[in-house]
Parts: structure tokens; C-alpha cells; sequence
């Protein structure tokens, strides 16, 4: 007997010439395996800037816009043996997906902006690795989790532990308060023009 199920989870001197923002700043060495798609925002000031992000930030399952967001999707599968059945043989597959912004500056950008925007972004993407990592490392134990188990027991332990690992990346948003205790703080931050009435809806 064999199942297959999918389950999913789910950032000075006004005429000097800004450097450009490579979109492989942060991928794949800060990210991993994770495929990271990149949404493109534009700007040339803090205003604008955020009225991009406004119209362009992705939603999250809770409903609300991130400039970072990850979900993942895992294929999993299983056979049995023996008298009685217990699993013998597990396999699985992950995919995780990363959206991020990008923002290519303008000519004539502040310097100071950039940078800014170079810190804000590094930031965001530890906090994304770390949904990346969680999910990696807590779906690589699914063999060891359902070797052995009794084949009438393994549809149900298989599914609890997908939800256990769902509840494992809704606390680490609770702990790090969605990325801004690592830094990654956009919608809340005075330096970006945060407005707290304006920005209801928005997560960072």
C-alpha cells in the first residue's frame, strides 16, 4: 500500500550614479535550493519606492501583503511489508519558492537609499532562509519519522507531522515578528516612512 500527498506552507548625494542591484544578491548562496522568484518594484525615492511595494507585494495565506514570502510544497509517498504491515520504504520530494522584491535604482539615486535598501534586503533574506532551513531539515525526517510504522497508522502520522511543520513556521514568524526582530523591517520602520494607520494589512 502506497500514498502520495501534497502539502503546502507557506522584504546623501542626490545626482551620484546608483550601483545596481544584482538579483543574485542573495540567491543561491543565501537561499539555498530554494527557487526564488523575483517581483520588480521601482523607485527613485522612499515615496515611491513604497507605493511600488504597496501595488506589487505578494499576499500571504493569512491575507496579508509581504515583501518576502515562502511556500513550500512537499510530494511524499510510502510501502509497506511484512505480517503485520509496517512502512519499510519512504520517499519525498520538496519544492520551495522564495518571492522577493527587486529594485533597480534609477540614475541619480541616493547612494544612501541604496544601501539602505542593500541592508533592508540582506535582512529579509536570513529571515526567509530561515522558513527555508525549518522546512528542509524538518521534512528530511519524514523517513526516519515513518520507517517502521504500522501501515494502518502511517497515512495519519505522515499528515500530523505536515501540519507540525506548518505550526513550526507560524511560530518562527511569532518569534522574529515576521523578520523584523532580524532585521527586516520595511512597513514599520520610521526610516522607510512607516505610517502604522496607513500600513494595516501589511506585514513585513
Amino acid at each position: 500500500m502506497a500514498l502520495a500527498l501534497a502539502l503546502g506552507g507557506a522584504l546623501g548625494c542626490p545626482h551620484a550614479v546608483a550601483p545596481a542591484l544584482p538579483p543574485s544578491t542573495l540567491d543561491p548562496v543565501v537561499l539555498g535550493d530554494a527557487d526564488v522568484r523575483w517581483y520588480d518594484v521601482r523607485g527613485h525615492d522612499v515615496r515611491s519606492l513604497r507605493e511600488s511595494l504597496r501595488a506589487a507585494a505578494p499576499l500571504n495565506e493569512a491575507g496579508e501583503h509581504v515583501n518576502g514570502d515562502t511556500r513550500w510544497v512537499t510530494t511524499w509517498s510510502w510501502k509497506g511489508g511484512g505480517e503485520p504491515c509496517r512502512v519499510e520504504q519512504v520517499s519525498f520530494d520538496l519544492s520551495v519558492i522564495v518571492s522577493l522584491p527587486r529594485w533597480t535604482p534609477d540614475p541619480g539615486t541616493d547612494p544612501a537609499l541604496v544601501e539602505q535598501w542593500r541592508a533592508y534586503l540582506e535582512a529579509l533574506g536570513v529571515h526567509e532562509r530561515g522558513h527555508v532551513d525549518l522546512v528542509t531539515a524538518e521534512v528530511a525526517q519524514l523517513d526516519d519519522i515513518l520507517r517502521g510504522t504500522p501501515c494502518a497508522d502511517a497515512d495519519g502520522v505522515g499528515a500530523t507531522t505536515l501540519d507540525a511543520i506548518r505550526a513550526l513556521n507560524e511560530d518562527y514568524d511569532v518569534r522574529t515578528e515576521h523578520g523584523r526582530l532580524q532585521g527586516a523591517r520595511f512597513w514599520s520602520a520610521p526610516e522607510w516612512g512607516a505610517d502604522l494607520d496607513a500600513e494595516a494589512g501589511f506585514a513585513e
